[in-house]
């Protein structure tokens, strides 16, 4: 069997050194890059953080500046007692206004009936050839003024409006009739004048065109009116 043997010493070989001086300064090279790298970084970073608070502190005096022009352009400031004097005569308005709308939107009355009960009855109640330019309702009296084309219309109506209970109490009895273009009135009731356009696109046809009035009276006076005429 063939053995080798090694005569030469471990110790007289060359020792491996792994910290080189070449090692080293490699090292120390990359180590110097490395930190300038990121000194150079850094200053980039302080550098546009600067930059934008800067511009943020740019910014914050534009709307200072702003809110400064905005604040000078204000009204003085008011006495509170003049505002309060200036309210008043608003709020009594409002006041007004709203009993105004609770009324023409139908508001009940006393005994639970809406006023416009009685403005839906004319309207249903009213003949063909007549027609009305104004209503009046209050409480305790009623006026109705209009035309018609044919008189013998009117106390027929005003006999089932006196009937119908939202006017009980009450009588239709003061009426006045007048014909359009004539020289004379035709009178039922001498209780005030009638009321119509004369001059309006109908009253220029040649068509006989009645003006009349009507005005609601107490049931009680109505009757004693109407005995103590001759």
């Amino acid at each position: 069997m063939a053995q080798q043997i090694n005569l030469l010493t471990p110790i007289l070989l060359a020792p491996k050194r792994y910290l080189s001086a070449l090692t080293l300064l490699q090292a120390t090279g990359l180590l110097l890059l490395a930190c300038g790298a990121a000194a150079l970084w850094l200053h980039q970073r302080d550098r546009q953080a600067e930059l934008e608070h800067q511009a943020l502190l740019a910014r914050y005096a534009a709307e200072r500046q702003a809110l400064q022009v905005a604040r000078a352009g204000l009204p003085a400031p008011q006495d509170a007692l003049a505002l309060q004097q200036q309210l008043q005569p608003l709020q009594a308005g409002n006041t007004e206004r709203q009993a105004l709308l609770q009324t023409l939107t139908g508001g009940a009355t006393r005994d639970g009936r809406r006023h416009s009960d009685l403005l839906a009855l004319v309207a249903r109640s009213l003949p063909e050839s007549a027609w009305l330019s104004e209503l009046r309702h209050a409480p305790g009296r009623v006026e109705i003024i209009g035309g018609t084309l044919d008189t013998a219309v009117l106390r027929p109506w005003l006999a089932r409006l006196s009937a119908h209970p939202l006017l009980a109490g009450q009588e239709l009895s003061a009426l006045r009739v007048e014909r359009l273009g004539a020289p004379g009135n035709d009178a039922i009731d001498g209780n005030g004048p009638a009321l119509l356009d004369r001059d309006g696109p109908l009253a220029k046809t040649g068509v006989p065109i009645w003006a009349f009035r009507v005005v609601s009276a107490p049931a009680s006076a109505a009757s004693t009116a109407t005995g103590a005429r001759p």
